[in-house]
């Protein structure tokens, strides 16, 4: 079976961005760029490039400017898990293999979006067809319909003219740093045309596999201070500049970074190129891939959606997964086990009030029996502890006997000075870590509110935020961690108000921020009366694969032999993931869920034949483009498993038919339908349960 997962074609975005141009009046020669515009204060043309005075005037001709259609995409977009790198080398750069055009300069023009998507496009075709096309910039810029000027754009602007029009030649319409000047394209015979444009997640995994196809165009954040060498920020701004990255190198910026192709003159930086850190200022938000007409993609094609195997302790058993090469360049390939999605690398999975074996909804009430914490000193901001637990509690391999707690959400076991109110993604190398984070936000209890903790000295603890406020809307929060030893953690949410629920992590993580489980980030998850538990779990050690990587010639195919090792494993179904990487841009990552039922009785010590109807939530999910639904049947009965759009239309019924007791699974794949939210509904025997998944492609 042959898949094709397109994740954006070509969005035809309108920016609708009001501008004038740049005052400058005179003109410069510029390399590569026929005429451009003087620079405002002209005691600058003597000016060191590499200068504060220089980078301060740049600073003033930062034209991106990213639509909110375009920023909601790439935010579901990068909650996608990240391959596994496909090339073992730790430098790669598109200079040493002849795919990077000259270096060239947009002037006092905010235009860096359109020599961003020039650049990127014009490498694109000197990979395919071998030739250097000096592309013109000055067409973008007077002949895109989105309203993108000097006073700003999106490189979709670019790249819509180049697929609609054709690039023409600079020789035709040379470069003036002027959006009033008009489009004369229809003058100018077009020389390549553009097809399509792959937006990238903001992954160094993702960046480096997509590279291996060309360079691709990018967005970051200039700072006060940048500099062309291993700068580093962190990223809190908008992004407000666009560039092209043609490489990498893992030994740069202490822990690697990427090599820069930048649009302010080869006498910037070295040679017109910068080396940055990896997620520095904010470093591959918003990077997009160009195909050209001409390019030699490596097209991944494969068997199978998922895979099953029914196994009796201690039994092995192994099944094959043939993928292939269709496309026209060479693939990179990768197949890999690893956790759930739902589980993270170290073994935690989360459960909640709405899943059958979730926890049940029990606010414990500690304003009368535990300690009211103390943050007179900073109310707003403000830790307490360390907090004697008294009993040792587990977490991520290592044991605690105290805990420190934010007056912000958020809870650790080693973070005693910590006040960080500003949330991230988890897992995140940036404190606090070791944390416990039930709503990691900006909170204070300013206007009022308390936090109380109390334990019993034995085996449980209770940490409680009752009504505090967030800082922006004022509303009341409360919720709570209870710690049961050796290992258990539960997150409880009462009264919730409802502003700030957009803005707050929850999740746990270990002590470095390289493994954590992440339940939200800046996305409502709870309204309240509702319960979460953390439990530690066997990994996925079960499932194997030979020759995991290599490559695969266009036309060529490979048998990679998946096998599953029951072992020491308790009866019951056990679930995982074989996530194969290609370099194939439309399929940079897949995941292939993989059930293993084991015989006997099952891993939470029910029987294989459950003593009650449930729905378990689809694995993975968010998934890309398979899933798998698991539902168990205490009888023999009539089963019927439907798909429901978010319009509530059923698109497919995976199941209708008498089934008999036990342990079901099917798989659903929504390779021909679009990205969103979609329910699935299981009814037997008179009852119901309807069940949300996300489709993310």
């Amino acid at each position: 079976m042959k898949h094709r997962l397109i994740i954006l074609i070509l969005p035809l975005i309108a920016l609708l961005l009001m501008g004038n141009t740049a005052s400058a009046e005179a003109s410069a020669s510029v390399q590569d760029e026929g005429t451009v515009k003087n620079r405002p204060n002209d005691d600058l043309s003597q000016t060191d490039p590499n200068s504060p005075e220089y980078l301060k005037e740049r600073m003033n001709y930062l034209g991106l400017k990213i639509p909110k259609a375009v920023q909601n995409s790439f935010k579901k977009l990068n909650k996608l898990h990240p391959p596994s790198v496909l090339l073992d080398d730790d430098s790669f750069d598109w200079r040493e293999n002849g795919g990077v055009t000259p270096v060239k300069d947009q002037g006092w023009c905010g235009s860096c979006w359109d020599f961003a998507g020039t650049g990127a496009f014009e490498s694109a075709v000197l990979i395919a067809d071998g030739f250097v096309w000096d592309l013109s910039e000055q067409q973008v810029l007077s002949c895109n319909d989105d309203g993108a000027g000097c006073d700003g754009g999106w490189t979709a602007s670019a790249y819509t003219v180049f697929a609609g029009y054709g690039a023409v030649e600079e020789s035709c319409m040379p470069y003036q740093s002027d959006d009033t000047v008009p489009c004369t394209q229809e003058d100018c015979t077009p020389v390549a045309k553009l097809v399509d444009v792959i937006n990238i997640p903001n992954n160094v995994n993702f960046i480096k596999n997509a590279l291996l196809n060309g360079p691709l165009s990018t967005t970051y954040t200039v700072y006060n201070g940048f500099h062309y060498h291993c700068y580093y920020h962190d990223d809190t701004d908008p992004t407000n500049h666009a560039v092209v990255i043609v490489g990498w190198d893992d030994n740069l910026c202490n822990g690697g970074g990427w090599i820069v192709k930048n649009s302010w003159g080869s006498y910037w930086g070295d040679g017109g190129y910068f080396y940055i850190g990896y997620n520095s200022s904010g470093i591959g938000q918003y990077t997009q891939l160009p195909i050209y007409e001409n390019t030699l993609l490596p097209e991944l094609s494969f068997n199978t959606d998922s895979l099953t195997f029914n196994i009796e302790p201690g039994d092995t058993v192994v099944d094959n997964i043939e993928i292939g090469n269709v496309g026209d360049g060479e693939m990179y390939y990768r197949l890999e086990a690893s956790n759930p999605s739902d589980q993270d690398e170290f073994g935690y999975y989360w459960r909640d009030t709405s899943t059958p074996d979730g926890p049940d909804y029990n606010w414990v009430d500690i304003s009368s029996t535990g300690e009211e914490l103390d943050f007179s000193g900073s109310p707003d901001n403000g830790n307490s502890g360390p907090l004697d637990l008294g009993f040792d509690f587990n977490f991520y391999g290592e044991t605690y006997d105290s805990i420190n707690v934010c007056t912000n959400g958020w809870a650790s076991f080693t973070e005693s000075n910590s006040t960080q109110s500003n949330n991230s993604p988890i897992p995140n190398a940036a404190t606090p870590n070791t944390l416990l984070a039930p709503f990691f936000t900006d909170l204070t209890l300013y206007y009022g509110g308390d936090i109380y903790f109390y334990t019993n000295g034995a085996d449980s603890a209770v940490i409680s935020w009752v009504e505090v406020h967030d800082k922006i809307w004022d509303e009341l929060y409360s919720f709570q961690i209870i710690l049961i030893a050796p290992k258990t953690i539960i997150f409880q949410y009462d009264l919730m108000g409802l502003n700030a629920l957009d803005s707050a992590s929850i999740g746990i993580e270990n002590a470095d921020g390289s493994i954590g489980l992440q339940i939200a980030y800046n996305e409502p998850y709870t309204y309240g009366y509702e319960a979460v538990k953390f439990s530690l779990g066997s990994v996925v050690d079960w499932l194997t694969v030979d020759n995991p990587s290599g490559t695969v010639d266009p036309a060529g195919f490979l048998n990679l032999t998946v096998k599953c090792d029951a072992g020491e494993h308790p009866g019951g179904t056990y679930h995982g993931l074989l996530t194969l990487s290609t370099n194939d841009p439309y399929y940079l990552v897949t995941e292939i869920p993989v059930v293993m039922h084991i015989g006997g009785t099952s891993v939470d010590g029910q029987e294989n034949t459950p003593d009650y109807f449930y729905l378990r939530q689809n694995q993975p999910n968010p998934f890309n483009p398979s899933t798998v639904i698991n539902y168990g049947l205490p009888k023999a009965g009539e089963v019927r498993l439907d798909i429901y759009n978010i319009m509530g239309q059923r698109v497919e019924t995976l199941v209708n038919t008498d089934q008999r007791p036990g342990l079901h699974s099917v798989v659903w794949n929504g390779s021909d339908y679009s990205n969103g939210i979609y329910f699935y509904k299981l009814r037997f025997r008179g009852k119901t349960i309807t069940k949300r998944m996300t489709l993310l492609k």
